[in-house]
């Protein structure tokens, strides 16, 4: 009966079986609900998915009873002598905490939600009662699930929300396809074309020479975009020193005032009149004074508010010194008040540029940059010397007079530095070579500065130098820009002098090559070095070896001496652990204060057996223990030990391999390539030198200076490479 009730189709009772199963008609009916019930009825595993995919989601039955079936209801029944029965019409449950107008509100598809499969929701709501023709029948009849849509549900959150109406996001008249939509690309594409066009047409602008953007808020005080008739002093074709004094004079030019002005006096120095042309009628006793001070107020007034009088008296200085060599070279200039440079206004101008680039868009020039050092002074740089002072001349203590020794103040156009010189330099300035406003090229310069911490260029002049080497200093053209260079000049043999210092870089051909040398440096038992070799490769092999076999030995000798002093200690334990015997002492016990006195007069091995003789079985197994414990640690401290021993012993060998060339300049500029040079490679193993090969060779020193020769055809020079060199293969 249960196996009919849970698999099979529900059963068809006719009056036979009921007969036969109730004799006497008028008994008490009782339904198969009212039955009793000795166990759950059986369900098969598959009945639950079955179920639901024809059944929408509804509150769950009871679990007594199987999933409802899909017809909307059972017909009534009819029994014979019972009459006709009718299950009970369900009723929809109202729930008390709902308002009565829920029912009625829409809800969003949901599993629960009895709108969301509008064909099979109201043919699925039935009671339990009317899941069997008996289940009704008698008894008390199980609640009814309602059947109608306006039922209980489980709310939803927002389900009383609606949704808003859809808004398009594009303008009337701009959808896709539309006018003004289509007039809108087309605009697009043709400012698109015409930044193309402008990219092609302009010129890249030197990295140098690219300022940095100003923001909207910052204000600007000059407008550094440069002219379209800008003139470069390569391109004018001025000429220094074209016109005489006397021709000066005749142009109006007061050449007495001008050749005056220096950075140094420069300060001294004040305009009568923003124009040049004092107004008729006026004594200078009367007019204002136009100098430093008043160029602060002027800045000050227009908004300037990062100048300082430091800054001021710097610039005016140099500024000065600079209009002063302009009006000199190009005087015509110096008639047409629109174009005058030996005026107050044109200062002016200048100080607004200098305050524009530097502080108002943070560029700093190269000497700041170095003071500060956030640049090295070995940079490639154009500077001017602005002024030279000469030291006082001495005797030595022999007699021997020592001539005066110059010293530099350079400047990039926007500060000044004070320099030191070597000899070839001091000479050259001797000579006229080097004078004031003359310009050069340095590379390879040092810093040398009395202070610990970097400071600003207005602070360091007086406790910070550049240190100048005369092998890499040149002279440059009058025209050359001031400050730093792209690339570093290149030296040639003819410029180059015994007692010039470093050389910065190097153009060179290989005449001549010779085998790769070794040197050992070895040092004795004062602690000086000195050099054995040089050697050949085959040399440099056996010397390697002998010291390779002489370290062998000794390190065969260390072990063997460690190795039996391991052994002696391990027979020494072996005869305490038998004379302790069964020697056990706690966890917390310590080992007796004797036991390391005992543990050193082991060291002697004539003592050992007097000791392992007279000691006690506890204190033998104190001692066996801390020899076995000293034995693993003597043993992990062996090697590190034997290593230390054998640099002592037998130090490491400090070999360092060079290669001499024959070299000549690869190219040169005035004079022809007299001189040839042997140059020393150092670390030139596996080094690529081949016969004429052109390299480029940095960082070069002069060596054998007294072995120099002059610059007459066949004389040889002689230098050698550094660690920092460079030898870059060229062609």
């Amino acid at each position: 009966m249960n196996a009919i009730w849970a698999e099979g189709p529900e059963p068809i009772v006719t009056e036979t079986q009921f007969g036969r199963e109730n004799a006497n008609a008028n008994a008490s009916f009782k339904t198969a609900s009212t039955l009793p019930r000795n166990a759950s009825p059986e369900r098969p595993v598959l009945r639950p998915i079955l179920d639901n995919s024809f059944n929408s989601p509804v509150t769950p039955s009871p679990a007594q009873f199987s999933r409802p079936s899909t017809s909307t209801a059972l017909p009534a029944l009819s029994l014979p002598g019972l009459g006709q029965f009718k299950a009970p019409k369900p009723k929809a449950f109202k729930s008390p905490l709902l308002p009565q107008t829920a029912a009625k509100a829409a809800f969003a598809p949901s599993p629960l939600n009895p709108h969301a499969r509008q064909g099979m929701v109201s043919s699925s709501f039935v009671t339990a009662g009317t899941q069997h023709s008996f289940a009704a029948v008698g008894g008390t009849p199980a609640t009814p699930l309602r059947t109608s849509v306006t039922g209980f549900v489980t709310p939803m959150r927002g389900a009383s929300r609606s949704r808003p109406a859809f808004k398009t996001p594009f303008k009337a008249g701009m959808k896709p396809g539309e006018p003004g939509r289509v007039r809108l690309e087309e605009e697009e594409k043709e400012k698109a074309i015409a930044k193309v066009k402008v990219a092609e047409v302009k010129q890249p602008t030197p990295i140098k020479s690219q300022q940095p953007s100003v923001s909207a808020r910052t204000k600007a005080f000059f407008d550094l975009a440069p002219r379209p008739d800008r003139k470069t002093l390569p391109s004018s074709g001025l000429v220094p020193q074209e016109y005489t004094a006397q021709d000066l004079e005749t142009m109006g030019i007061a050449t007495s005032e001008l050749t005056q002005i220096t950075p140094t006096m420069a300060m001294y120095y004040s305009f009568h009149t923003p124009s040049a042309t004092p107004p008729s009628g006026t004594s200078p006793s009367s007019m204002n004074m136009l100098g430093p001070a008043a160029a602060l107020e002027e800045l000050l007034s227009r908004g300037c508010t990062l100048a300082t009088k430091p800054w001021v008296d710097n610039h005016w200085a140099l500024i000065l010194w600079k209009l002063a060599g302009m009006a000199c070279l190009e005087p015509e200039r110096e008639g047409d008040p629109g174009t005058k440079r030996w005026c107050w206004n044109e200062v002016m101008r200048q100080l607004l540029y200098r305050y524009e680039r530097e502080l108002n868009r943070g560029v700093r020039p190269p000497l700041r940059c170095i003071a500060a050092q956030d640049a090295p002074a070995s940079c490639p740089m154009v500077l001017c010397v602005s002024n030279i002072t000469w030291s006082e001349a001495a005797m030595t203590e022999d007699g021997m007079p020592i001539p005066p020794h110059p010293e530099f103040e350079l400047t990039d156009g926007w500060y000044r530095l004070r320099a030191q010189v070597d000899a070839p330099l001091a000479r050259a300035t001797r000579r006229g070579l080097i004078r004031v406003g003359r310009k050069i090229g340095v590379v390879g310069a040092r810093l040398s500065t009395e202070r610990k911490d970097a400071s600003e260029v207005l602070e360091a002049y007086n406790s910070t130098t550049l240190v100048l080497s005369g092998n890499s200093s040149h002279l440059v053209p009058w025209h050359a820009k001031l400050g730093f260079q792209g690339a570093p000049w290149v030296s040639t043999m003819n410029s180059l002098t015994a007692d010039g210092g470093v050389v910065a870089a190097m153009d060179l051909v290989v005449l001549k090559t010779y085998p790769v040398a070794f040197l050992e440096f070895v040092q004795d038992e004062n602690g000086e070095k000195h050099r054995e070799g040089p050697r050949d490769e085959r040399g440099e092999a056996e010397a390697e070896e002998k010291w390779k076999r002489r370290r062998q030995v000794h390190e065969s000798k260390l072990r063997e001496e460690y190795a039996k002093k391991e052994v002696r200690y391990q027979g020494y334990a072996d005869r305490l652990e038998r004379r302790a015997g069964a020697f056990a002492p706690g966890a917390d016990a310590e080992a007796p204060d004797e036991i390391e006195e005992l543990y050193d007069e082991l060291d002697d091995p004539a003592g050992a057996a007097a000791v392992l003789s007279r000691i006690s079985s506890s204190s033998a197994g104190w001692l066996a223990r801390l020899i076995l414990d000293r034995v693993e640690k003597e043993r992990e401290r062996s090697r590190d030990e034997i290593e230390q021993e054998l640099r002592t012993m037998c130090p490491p060998r400090e070999v360092r391999n060079f290669r001499i060339l024959v070299v000549q300049d690869a190219c040169t500029r005035r004079r022809g390539a007299n001189r040839s040079a042997q140059l020393t490679v150092w670390d030139a193993a596996g080094m690529p030198l081949e016969v004429g090969g052109r390299y480029s060779v940095t960082n070069l020193i002069p060596t054998a200076q007294s072995s120099w020769m002059d610059r007459e055809v066949g004389s040889e020079i002689y230098m050698c490479t550094r660690r920092e060199s460079k030898v870059v293969r060229l062609l």
